[in-house]
C-alpha cells in the first residue's frame, strides 16, 4: 500500500471588520466653485483606524449630501 505524503496547508486568517455609515451633512454648504472639501469628521475617524470604502448620496428635501461607508478591523 502506497501512502501519499500529507502537506500542511497554510492557515488562512479571516479578518473581521466593523462598519460605520457617516452622513456628511456639512457638505451641503459647499459651493460649486470650491475646489477642496476636507471634512474634519473623516480625518478624526481616520485617526481612529477607520478607512473610507464607499460613497453614496443621501437625498433629503431639495438637497443631497454625501454618505461615507467606513470600515476598520475588529481588534
Amino acid at each position: 500500500m502506497t501512502t501519499t505524503p500529507m502537506i500542511d496547508a497554510p492557515t488562512i486568517s479571516t479578518t473581521r471588520f466593523e462598519y460605520l455609515v457617516v452622513p456628511l451633512k456639512e457638505a451641503k454648504n459647499v459651493k460649486k466653485d470650491e475646489d477642496v472639501f476636507a471634512p474634519e469628521q473623516l480625518n478624526e475617524l481616520g485617526e481612529e483606524g477607520w478607512e473610507a470604502v464607499g460613497l453614496s448620496l443621501k437625498y433629503g428635501d431639495f438637497i443631497a449630501w454625501p454618505v461615507v461607508l467606513l470600515k476598520r478591523p475588529l481588534g
